[in-house]
């Protein structure tokens, strides 16, 4: 069977608008604040400190622009008694919110505009006559005449808005809720149209399209939204720090769990009001609340990407005559090649991995949606861009924490078919495998270990590099377990941020709750939950494991090497000590020798080398400022502990932490952290992110 054959993304279903509680009260407030200080706009009042603010959505196709404008006043009636109940509370904003749901609605897609006779090469009367145009379609007029329409209403504004309110049949007090969708259009049109120029003899189309917005928004109960993606239109952009027009982002945040069991239950197939998605879905052993997750885990809640996977997926079910029985049967469909390709395809761009800038750009990008590092909406990428316009144009989306702060997110369709791009670096393998094991929960309540994701990242660097490296050469020297490993290893190795015991873990409501596990079950994490192509990080830290785990295999007899990382101290004031690193060695190689070394002690070995960022003076003297690997059966007096069987625990002098981890990282690490346990990227600075990125490419 060919991918087409199976999935189809063939519209079957009527989506519902969820979610957009937050981005209905925004908007709203400034289409209030154009209406307040209309007279200011119009140079009535001596006052000038108003700035006409449009809302604006400038993101990525599947964001759920369109929809979001389409149906702006229907949510404006939806929610004016919930969300919006503390808008109206004050006399003059509800009678401004009862007037705005009344609207008459003028949607104007900008892919349409094209010069017009007579003025050829005038943007602003290609965009009055398609502004006529489209409110001569919406009454079911006919096409208007361009020559005649100049001759009515030439370049006037008000005579245009006249024109639209008699076609619309509009009452005279009656608002116009204008949206200009497809912006991007404007990309194309640089010799479509006369711009003004500057000084040098640039042109900044969108500079002469919002100051046409506007002149527009200066005629009474008129009201203007702008979208569309558009590589031109960057928040650098002089129209955004202009004197005369702000933009207003709209988040459109990808949407939460909640928001998709409300989409499921409440969007039906077309034309049968009472054949709910979740129904034809869902069998009585695969709820809603699994769907949603799933269809969360596949798509990060972006609305264009759920509404093609939920499509797919109905075609799907219907045409085999079956729902779902399991979430993991869910999953694993989504989890195709076939389904991910198509379900992307009209969404996912071409990243060239071949231009170094962008590689840069993108291996960075990669970092922050896998380590969860916030940043703000005007932190620069370089001296020509934004990281809010960069996201955009590799392709990406942005998930707003607050109106200025966002998160980079990769939906997990994209990252299987990041995975096939050409030319992938080691480093880009291991971050996109990484982001696609990483569970969608952990992104969106914004847990993730960056520290420890770091040493775990460069250790798989040294494991599987093919070229001399001093840290491994430093475990053989000083394991000899270590040495007979077979290594390098074949393949990268992702990073696993592990929050449930394994693979065979019930879904109760006990072990649902529970972030980590117990110390009795070691046996069952080795053999069932921990595999070798992986390296987990427990989600949270906890008493019960170290804070990196992975498995290692000797070519010979089977030999199996257990190996855990305690990264100890952190930015801690504290010097770590004795008492810390045993504390360590017995929450780890005490139960696991108890548990799984004793099954098998000639073939399971196990080992935790502990990564101490500051070690006290005493511990620092007694290893002669050298790493040291402390093995079976030998005693740390001072602490009356003895190593377990087939144990060893390697403590790595700073030194060689620094090597590790390397000292220019790990000083701008300790900066970033010194103050916060989830730095924004203003902590970290974008240096130390390329300085984190070029010192994992030298270990490759």
């Amino acid at each position: 069977m060919i991918f087409g054959d199976k999935w189809v993304p063939r519209d079957t279903f009527e989506p519902v608008v969820v979610g957009r509680e937050e981005d209905a009260y925004l908007v709203t407030e400034e289409l209030y604040e154009l209406h307040n200080n209309r007279k200011q706009l119009k140079g009535q009042l001596s006052s000038t400190y108003y700035r006409l603010t449009i809302p604006f959505a400038p993101h990525m196709f599947g964001s759920g622009k369109t929809t979001f404008c389409i149906n702006y006043l229907e949510l404006l009636r939806r929610l004016s008694e919930t969300s919006l109940s503390s808008f109206a509370s004050d006399s003059s904003k509800k009678a401004f919110l009862d007037k705005l749901k009344d609207s008459a609605f003028l949607y104007v897609d900008l892919r349409e505009l094209e010069r017009t006779n007579p003025e050829k090469r005038s943007l602003k009367w290609a965009l009055f006559y398609l502004l006529y145009q489209s409110a001569c379609r919406r009454s079911g007029f006919e096409e208007p005449d361009p020559e005649e329409c100049f001759e009515v209403f030439k370049l006037r504004t008000d005579m245009l808005i006249e024109k639209i309110r008699e076609v619309l049949n509009m009452r005279t007090d009656q608002f116009l809720l204008v949206v200009f969708d497809e912006v991007g259009a404007l990309d194309e049109s640089y010799d479509e149209f006369d711009f003004e120029r500057t000084q040098d003899g640039d042109v900044f189309p969108y500079n002469d399209f919002f100051e046409i917005v506007r002149e527009l928004c200066n005629e009474n109960n008129l009201f203007v939204i702008v979208v569309g993606k558009s590589e031109g239109l960057r928040i650098k952009n002089s129209v955004a720090f202009g004197p005369r027009v702000l933009l207003h982002f709209i988040s459109l945040s990808p949407l939460r769990s909640s928001n998709l069991i409300e989409f499921l239950e409440k969007s039906h197939l077309k034309g049968q009001v009472q054949s709910r998605v979740c129904d034809i879905l869902c069998s009585s052993s695969f709820s809603v609340n699994e769907l949603s997750e799933a269809l969360l885990e596949c798509t990060g809640g972006v609305p264009g990407l759920l509404t093609r996977a939920v499509n797919m997926l109905l075609n799907f079910v219907q045409t085999r005559g079956q729902p779902f029985m399991l979430k993991d049967e869910c999953l694993s469909c989504m989890n195709e090649d076939g389904f991910q390709r198509i379900c992307a395809e009209p969404f996912i761009q071409y990243i060239s991995t071949s231009d170094e800038d962008k590689k840069t750009e993108f291996g960075i990008l990669l970092m922050m949606a896998l380590f969860h590092i916030p940043f703000k909406v005007y932190d620069a990428l370089n001296s020509e861009s934004y990281l809010f316009d960069a996201v955009n144009e590799m392709g990406l989306y942005r998930y707003p924490i607050d109106q200025d702060t966002f998160q980079v997110l990769i939906p997990k369709v994209f990252v299987g078919n990041f995975e096939h791009l050409s030319s992938l670096s080691l480093l880009e393998k291991i971050l996109l495998g990484s982001l696609k094991l990483e569970p969608v929960d952990c992104f969106f309540s914004s847990k993730c270990r960056v520290f420890e994701g770091i040493v775990a990242i460069r250790l798989i660097l040294m494991l599987s590099s093919k070229v001399r490296n001093e840290f491994r050469e430093l475990l053989c020297q000083l394991s000899a377990i270590f040495k007979e490993m077979k290594l390098p290893i074949r393949e990268p190795l992702p990073l696993d941020y592990m929050r449930s015991v394994g693979v065979s873990e019930s879904r109760s409501e006990s072990n649902k709750k529970r972030k980590t596990y117990g110390s009795n079950e070691w046996n069952k994490i080795i053999q069932e939950a921990l595999y070798f192509d992986r390296v987990y990080i427990p989600v949270d830290t906890n008493s019960h494991s170290p804070d990196i785990i992975l498995k290692l295999q000797s070519p010979v007899d089977s030999k199996v090497l257990i190996v855990g990382v305690a990264c100890k101290g952190r930015w801690n004031s504290e010097r770590i000590g004795w008492s810390d690193i045993i504390e360590e060695a017995e929450k780890f190689l005490v139960p696991i020798s108890n548990q799984v070394l004793s099954n098998a002690p000639d073939r399971n070995h196990c080992m935790l080398i502990v990564v101490g960022t500051k070690l006290s003076f005493n511990v620092a003297n007694e290893l002669g400022d050298q790493s040291r690997c402390f093995s079976s059966g030998m005693s740390i007096e001072s602490e009356s502990f003895t190593i377990p069987s087939n144990c060893e625990l390697v403590i790595l002098c700073e030194r060689d932490v620094e090597m590790l981890i390397d000292k220019e990282v790990l000083n701008g690490l300790e900066k970033a952290f010194s103050s916060t346990d989830r730095p924004f990227l203003k902590n970290f600075g974008l240096d130390l992110l390329k300085r984190v990125r070029h010192s994992f490419l030298s270990w490759q």
